[in-house]
C-alpha cells in the first residue's frame, strides 16, 4: 500500500473513531453534543441561526458556532450544523471536512455543494440548494484543523505546527 493510500486510510480510521466517540443527541428539535456523564456541553440554543440575508423560509433548524477544543492554547473550531428536512432524529449524521487541510468546509462543501443554502451568483444573496443533502440527513459542516475558515487558536505558534503530527494528536485528544 502506498504512503498517500495509508495516509487515507488513517485519517478516515481517525474519524470515524473521532465522531464515533462524540455521542452527538438529536432530537426534540435541537442537538447538543453529551459527554460521558449526560451533560450538555455546548448551549446550543445560542448557536440557533433564525436567519440569513436573503434566506429563504424552510422547515428545519441550523445551528452555527465554536467549539473549544483547547482552552489552554484558546483553540476554537467553528462548526454549522443543519438539521435532516424532515425526521432528523431518525436521520444518519454526516461529518463533512474539505479537503486539504486548509480548504472551507463552510465556505465551499456548505455554501457551494451540499449545503441547503448556496450563494447566488449575483453575490447578494443566498438561494435554496435543490441537492441539498440535508434532505436525507444531518450535515456536520466542521472547519478543521485551526486557521481553516473562522476556526482559531490564541497561540500563535499553533500555526507553526499545523503539520501531520499536529492532526495525529488534535484527533487523539478529540477521540479520548
Amino acid at each position: 500500500m502506498g504512503f498517500g493510500l495509508r495516509v487515507v486510510v488513517y485519517f478516515a480510521f481517525a474519524f470515524v473513531s473521532t465522531i464515533s466517540s462524540l455521542h452527538l443527541v438529536i432530537g426534540e428539535r435541537h442537538w447538543r453534543w453529551r459527554d460521558d456523564e449526560g451533560s450538555s456541553s455546548l448551549p446550543k440554543h445560542d448557536d440557533l441561526v433564525t436567519n440569513l440575508p436573503g434566506q429563504p423560509p424552510v422547515d428545519f433548524r441550523h445551528y452555527a458556532g465554536f467549539v473549544t477544543v483547547n482552552e489552554l492554547n484558546g483553540r476554537a473550531l467553528f462548526y454549522w450544523f443543519y438539521e435532516a428536512m424532515s425526521r432528523p432524529d431518525q436521520k444518519p449524521l454526516v461529518l463533512w471536512l474539505n479537503g486539504g487541510p486548509g480548504c472551507s468546509s463552510v465556505g465551499y462543501g456548505a455554501t457551494q455543494e451540499i449545503g441547503p443554502f448556496i450563494v447566488d451568483t449575483d453575490g447578494r444573496g443566498i438561494k435554496f440548494n435543490n441537492f441539498s443533502w440535508n434532505q436525507e440527513a444531518n450535515m456536520l459542516f466542521l472547519e478543521s484543523p485551526i486557521g481553516v475558515g473562522f476556526s482559531y487558536s490564541n497561540t500563535s505558534t499553533d500555526y507553526d505546527s499545523l503539520g501531520d503530527e499536529f492532526t495525529g494528536e488534535f484527533n487523539t485528544n478529540l477521540h479520548l
